[in-house]
């Protein structure tokens, strides 16, 4: 991890391990407090939220138009999603 990439926000590439590669972006101060939000109101839908807000495609675009999107999604890839989405809001805390 540099911490430079992360409060640049540079995009992560990251092996899932299903075996698929993603591209995340990596959380701003913004994405905190809209998280913490998000994961008081419904934290049963809080690795949706990070998929949502988090998983680009190749053109560096949002995968999924809405939080319901990524909830409709296959639910072990979401998973994975957001346990990937977790590990960025926890770079640079060791």
């Amino acid at each position: 991890m540099s911490i430079a990439d992360a409060l640049q926000l540079k995009n992560k590439t990251v092996d899932l391990p299903c075996g698929q590669r993603v591209t995340l972006r990596r959380p701003s101060a913004l994405d905190f407090i809209e998280g913490a939000d998000a994961a008081a109101k419904a934290p049963a839908s809080l690795y949706g939220w990070m998929a949502w807000r988090h998983l680009l495609d190749e053109s560096g675009n949002r995968v999924f138009a809405s939080i319901e999107d990524a909830l409709a999604a296959d639910g072990r890839l979401i998973l994975q999603i957001g346990k990937a989405c977790e590990q960025l809001y926890e770079e640079g805390r060791d």
